[in-house]
């Protein structure tokens, strides 16, 4: 048995690192593949339409068909390695919540010769077998692989779109970085009410555990437990309330990227400096750069969250936890 770590990263690698490295080399193989569809799209409409080549366009749409094909494989590939990944962390968190709170907690309890000896809070086991570690684990597989995906597919289309017309690619990066700021200010918020969610949840299911069933059937509601629905209703209100401020920002922001490559690419194309190619390769960059965006959002709060988890998580170990090795 090993003590559990202080970092849920630490957790992760000590746990999966194998098939973290699996996950790793498939998304560095897939990155590059991003900007190809966007090259194409432009080569199809500047190079074949434009001259009229049919055979030049069957044969970039081949290769147009062949790159999606490769990427859906790819793509298929590692997100089923990353779900093996969380069930298996899921897995061995629920070995660690059960060793720790029916042997360690108890042979403390027993050392230490306290009153409760041996006693058990069944409802914050039971809170943390399920939803807690459920939580946690479906952070495990995209911990890694997640924010690389994303960073890395940004870097090579809007690595591809400063290629192809800088001033254009400035305006795009202008109208997203307002995002850097917004993210972390609210993803802040959101962690601290989570957490306390999660101690109220706690708390809800040790009250109905502590209560026998004759003395909750047929009385009336207690207070304790009507004072904690709604706390948590509370909490739960403040965290869709920030959230979704939040979401409805950053999507406003990846809307406005499209419009203003759009305007000024037009204007460019209207005065004869680019072709209307890069024009429709931009939008789709564009579109292309608004998923990444919203799941590198994704990521950074499901690491915050994480993290805020797998602290609370070890709030409720006694000292030295042990780690199950499953």
């Amino acid at each position: 048995m090993k003590k559990m770590p202080n970092s849920v990263y630490q957790y992760i690698f000590r746990k999966s690192f194998g098939h973290q490295i699996i996950v790793v080399s498939l998304t560095l193989i897939l990155l590059p593949l991003a900007p190809i569809p966007l090259d194409l799209q432009r080569r199809i409409l500047d190079d074949a339409v434009a001259q009229g080549n049919v055979n030049l366009l069957f044969k970039l749409g081949g290769l147009y068909l062949l790159t999606m094909l490769i990427s859906a494989g790819i793509k298929f590939a590692m997100r089923t390695q990353r779900e093996l990944i969380s069930a298996r962390i899921v897995r061995s968190l629920r070995n660690s919540v059960f060793h720790s709170m029916y042997t360690i907690v108890p042979k403390m309890h027993k050392t230490q010769k306290m009153h409760n000896d041996g006693e058990v809070d069944e409802g914050a086991v039971v809170s943390m077998l399920s939803s807690e570690v459920e939580k946690l684990g479906g952070f495990a597989g995209a911990a890694i692989s997640g924010p690389l995906f994303e960073i890395g597919t940004l870097v090579f289309i809007l690595g591809y779109m400063f290629w192809i017309e800088p001033l254009v690619a400035s305006i795009a990066v202008a109208l997203y970085s307002p995002q850097m700021i917004i993210v972390p200010f609210f993803q802040a918020r959101m962690n601290r009410l989570a957490q306390k969610k999660a101690i109220k949840l706690r708390e809800l299911g040790s009250f109905i555990v502590e209560n026998p069933q004759g003395d909750l059937l047929m009385a009336e509601q207690p207070m304790k437990f009507t004072t904690l629905i709604e706390d948590i209703l509370r909490l739960r209100t403040r965290f869709i309330m920030n959230k979704n401020i939040m979401k409805t920002i950053n999507n406003l922001l990846i809307a406005l990227g499209p419009f203003g490559i759009i305007s000024y690419g037009g204007y460019m194309a209207i005065q004869g400096e680019i072709e209307v190619g890069v024009i429709l390769a931009f939008v789709s960059g564009m579109e292309r750069l608004g998923d990444p965006i919203r799941e590198l959002v994704g990521s950074y709060s499901q690491i915050t969250d994480a993290r805020m988890r797998y602290a609370t998580l070890l709030e409720a170990f006694p000292d030295g936890p042990a780690n199950s090795t499953a």
